[in-house]
């Protein structure tokens, strides 16, 4: 199931990737890249370089479109770059990550 649960996600991402273009880094994470357990959901790491109203309404849109084209709940987690740094997030997924963009 884990294959297929991401490579769909994948999919959906790549077919959506203009949704994307408010976020320099964007992330795949969590239990959908790992083998030994079931997802229950997908996690996205979005990073942005400058806040506008523009990074909440694509993260808001990249949310209604995700879902509906998911079976599992998409989680996202929106950060900018100076406060993925300070808290490390991705430093704190031990390289289980999958970089999108």
């Amino acid at each position: 199931m884990k294959y297929n649960d991401e490579e769909k996600i994948l999919k959906s991402i790549m077919c959506n990737i203009n949704l994307f273009d408010s976020f320099s880094s964007v992330y795949l994470f969590g239990s959908i890249l790992q083998s030994s357990k079931k997802p229950h959901d997908i996690d996205i790491l979005l990073i942005y370089s400058v806040y506008s109203e523009q990074v909440t309404k694509s993260a808001n849109n990249i949310l209604s479109i995700l879902n509906k084209e998911s079976e599992l709940p998409i989680d996202l987690t929106v950060l900018s770059v100076s406060e993925e740094k300070e808290i490390k997030f991705i430093e704190k997924q031990n390289l289980n990550y999958l970089k999108i963009k």
